[in-house]
């Protein structure tokens, strides 16, 4: 039998009929830039794979961020409300409140 726990708090999510949240995330690196926009011509095929050298290389750098990544969690209940609220987990700002001097 396959046990899950909540990826957030650790607690286990227990019985056949419990309810647990699966969040899949993909996180891919992009860069949007107008010099990047050229024909198809033997310069920017060279170009091309001299970049895909290069980031053939950098693949054996440990420090260097992926390209592309695949995330998935699961989470109980009262996570997923937690979640669904602040995905990004920003602190809330407290508004300050001005008297009307």
């Amino acid at each position: 039998m396959i046990h899950y726990s909540c990826d957030r708090c650790k607690r286990p999510i227990e019985g056949r009929d419990a309810v647990r949240y699966v969040v899949k995330m993909e996180i891919e690196a992009t860069i949007d830039c107008e010099d990047c926009q050229h024909d198809m011509d033997e310069d920017a095929l060279l170009e091309m794979d001299e970049l895909l050298d290069q980031v053939e290389d950098d693949d054996h750098d440990l420090d260097a961020a992926p390209l592309y990544e695949r995330k998935r969690f699961d989470l109980c209940p009262e996570c997923y409300r937690q979640f669904v609220k602040n995905p990004l987990a920003r602190e809330k700002l407290v508004p300050f409140g001005f008297s009307s001097n």
